[in-house]
């Protein structure tokens, strides 16, 4: 077949240079379909997940009313002065009154801003406009033992910070959105002046997203930068102008076609993925990275055609190449394609991205590079010019006395060579256990962003922050003993004592992190419009329980429906519960979710799951480890799989699939102990080295083993097979280990630090790949021909 392709590709020059011009033009459209994610942290969401299902109710049946937010306010400096607490209280009635604010603020009776300057008020009993410097020292000096209230201050009071909270509804209106009001409460509260050595910010969803977006607009300079490090890079390696050229083109046409192909299947076309996330933006990078080496193979071999005609030539180096740079190519795409198994849809949409751009650079790099060059050496030789037979193993000094002799050596000694393999790979394991599995949504924002360090300053000073968070209950509600855990479980919430809302101190413990309930709730709503509701809520039958909801409903509809809906299509009735929260740290976040299941009675019908933007870290990095985990064995497999089938097929020799991964193992396994030194946290982003790992090194070992089965199946004997290859793929394998580096090296200038380690970890990855199939797989072949054919 390959063959037949390169026949295709070499008997038209022209022809091929113009089919690839018509794709290209057919890829514009798409292009200019292209559009961003505009939730990037809710599409973390893992699939479905019990958080996956409430935050779809929310969606799906509280339009209008359904959640609450926040805007958490951070202020910096000498933030206890009678001045700053005059201005933050003033600043915060005025953002509550701005008008893209006012239809945003909860009317439920409960405090809609509470912050450290409010409670100083509240405990020196001061108007804040008579409030001294005195008043303030006598409200912080008060012991929680005589006034409860005084306990706060830990988590909103900190030596050279204090914070607070601003709650909204969720809700999106006709002419004004949440998001937008979350923007304008930190314009008002950033405006106020606090005192020459005090300032104040918001942190919200909308300044996260906000900041998340700029990101993705400042790293538009990676693809471009990425550009010119391979242009210096190539020029070095083909030491022609032309081949590098057209490689280049090549790569800025895998590119477009990616990116049109992104618009084609996004939302603004077939919807079959989302908009471009932090994630997707390292794909072009990545395309950089790789289909470089496909043109580096086809140059590499036809320079070693050096006595046969362009067309002969060119052909023979796609057929002979083409083979190996396929086989890579699907094997890389399969890699990638794994990531379908992910429930998070920035990775799957990224495993179905990168996939599409590596056939289009296959496609590219062994169709217009060899069409291309061949004009160029026919026009070479009209002219009565030389062709270029330079080996690329020889562009760079001292390559080639280093990496043959590197070869034979290994080879010469395969036990001992991987005997100290495995003990390298078993140390880094060991290492690479203790990784962090923290996934921190500041990570995905730049170092220097304001947003960054007020979310490290609020840790540093009080350990965290407080937040609303919104509770799911997904039940019948007529069911009597739904309706008990409810009640149960609103009391729970807010806490033991009288403010259980129970006749009778609850004697239910308060879970941790939770500070109490934000607001109302079907439980309180039902208390102050119903007499008898709460004895009604837990002895009551499922038709006194309906009578319940009704009256409800029809004394309070419009706050009814804030906290309630009922039985719709799917038969369940959902209620929502504002609670307030305090997380010191994203493990606090999962702490929570993972605990939200026990807080609904056993035996009762129903779910109850937390919900909110604080939620989604701490889920996310559970639902990372168990899909990577499965994802990195069918990776494996699916690399093992295809490549036994090719070499049982090819060469009735199906033991070479294995000998062909086994390197790439070795440095999954030496990548994870590098990450454990390095402090590298496994993340969403950083649990894609699984497969960029496979993709990237299957490529090197696929290439070394096709030329050496190549040169072995021509009588050559097992020492002087490795010889040739590795004078002759070796040049080629340093040559993408080189331009893989620098290639992804530039993702360590991107302004989001997970996407920057993500950069470099890829890196260094080429280069362990690269040293894999020059020391482990010679081995390996080397034992496997001892067995099967000795010479």
């Amino acid at each position: 077949m390959l063959n037949w392709y390169a026949h295709l590709v070499t008997r038209s020059p022209w022809r091929t240079i113009a089919v690839v011009a018509l794709i290209t033009v057919a890829m514009l459209p798409g292009v200019a379909l292209t559009t961003e994610e505009p939730d990037a942290m809710g599409s973390f969401v893992p699939a479905g997940s019990d958080l996956a299902r409430a935050v779809t109710e929310l969606e799906d049946r509280f339009p209008e009313s359904g959640a609450f937010t926040s805007a958490q306010i951070v202020a910096r400096g000498d933030v206890t002065s009678p001045d700053a607490i005059r201005e933050l209280i003033a600043r915060s009635e005025m953002a509550l009154a701005h008008p893209e604010v006012a239809p945003f603020v909860p009317q439920d009776g409960q405090p809609v801003v509470r912050s450290y300057a409010h409670l100083i008020v509240a405990l020196s009993g001061v108007p804040p406009a008579q409030l001294t410097a005195e008043d303030v020292a006598r409200a912080l000096a008060i012991d929680p033992a005589d006034d409860p209230r005084a306990a706060r201050f830990e988590q909103l009071l900190g030596e050279n910070a204090g914070l607070g909270q601003v709650r909204l509804q969720q809700i999106d209106l006709p002419d004004l959105g949440w998001f937008d009001a979350l923007l304008a409460v930190n314009d008002v509260i950033q405006a106020g002046d606090y005192g020459p050595d005090a300032s104040a910010r918001t942190l919200s969803n909308a300044r996260f997203q906000e900041g998340a977006q700029q990101a993705l607009t400042d790293s538009g300079f990676l693809f471009p930068l990425a550009l010119v490090v391979m242009v210096v890079v190539l020029a070095a390696l083909f030491r022609s102008p032309a081949d590098t050229a057209v490689t280049i083109i090549g790569v800025i046409l895998t590119a477009l076609w990616q990116i049109g192909l992104s618009g084609y299947l996004g939302p603004d076309g077939l919807d079959k993925i989302n908009g471009i996330t932090p994630i997707s933006i390292i794909v072009p990078v990545l395309l950089v990275g790789l289909t470089v080496d496909y043109s580096l193979q086809i140059v590499s071999r036809r320079r070693e055609e050096r006595d046969a005609d362009p067309r002969q030539a060119t052909s023979r180096a796609v057929s002979i190449t083409g083979a190996a740079i396929g086989l890579g190519a699907l094997t890389t795409a399969l890699s990638f394609l794994t990531n379908l198994a992910s429930p998070l849809s920035p990775i799957r949409d990224f495993g179905i991205l990168a996939a599409c751009g590596i056939i289009a650079g296959f496609f590219i790099m062994t169709s217009l590079v060899p069409a291309v060059r061949m004009l160029g050496d026919r026009r070479r030789l009209f002219r009565g010019q030389p062709l270029r037979t330079r080996q690329v193993i020889d562009s760079i000094p001292g390559v080639r006395r280093l990496l043959v002799p590197t070869v034979v050596r290994c080879a010469r000694h395969p036990k001992l060579t991987l005997l100290a393999v495995a003990v390298l790979a078993g140390a880094a394991v060991a290492g690479g256990i203790n990784v962090n599995t923290e996934f921190k949504e500041d990570e995905f924002l730049p170092e220097d962003s304001e947003v960054v360090q007020d979310i490290r300053l609020a840790r540093d000073e009080v350990g965290g922050l407080s937040t609303t968070i919104t509770g799911v209950v997904i039940t019948d509600l007529d069911d009597p003993a739904a309706a008990r855990a409810l009640v149960a479980l609103d009391d729970r919430l807010r806490g033991p004592g009288p403010g259980s809302g129970g006749s009778a101190p609850s004697d239910l413990e308060q879970p941790i992190h939770v500070v109490g309930v934000g607001g109302s709730t079907l439980v309180s709503l039902a208390a102050d419009t119903v007499p008898n509701a709460r004895a009604m809520l837990t002895q009551g039958s499922s038709d006194e329980l309906a009578e319940l909801y009704r009256q409800v409903s029809e004394a309070a509809p419009d706050d009814f429906a804030k906290v309630a809906s009922l039985a719709d299509s799917s038969g369940n009735d959902v209620t929502v519960i504002p609670i307030q929260a305090y997380f010191g740290s994203d493990s606090d976040a999962r702490d929570l979710y993972n605990a939200s299941g026990d807080l609904w009675a056993d035996g009762a019908p129903g779910t109850f799951t937390v919900t909110g933007a604080q939620i989604n870290p701490g889920v996310t990095t559970n639902a990372v480890a168990r899909s990577q985990t499965t994802a990195t064995f069918i990776t494996v497999l699916t690399a093992l799989a295809l490549l036994t089938v090719y070499f049982w097929r090819a060469h009735r020799r199906p033991l070479l699939g294995v000998i062909t991964v086994a390197p790439i193992v070795v440095v999954l396994m030496l990548l994870l102990g590098l990450m454990w030194v390095l402090g590298i946290n496994y993340n969403a982003l950083t649990a894609l080295l699984t497969s960029l790992t496979i993709g990237i090194g299957v490529d090197y070992t696929i290439h070394f083993a096709h030329r050496y089965l190549h040169e072995r199946e021509q009588g050559a004997p097992i020492t002087e097979a490795l010889t040739t290859t590795a004078n002759s793929v070796g040049g080629a394998l340093f040559g993408s280990a080189t331009t893989t580096a620098l290639g992804f090296i530039v993702l360590a200038f991107a302004p989001l630090l997970v996407v920057s380690q993500l950069g470099i970890l890829i890196a260094i990855t080429g280069i362990l790949s690269m040293m894999a199939a020059a020391i482990i797989l010679p081995c390996l072949l080397v034992l496997a021909d001892r067995r099967t054919q000795p010479g």
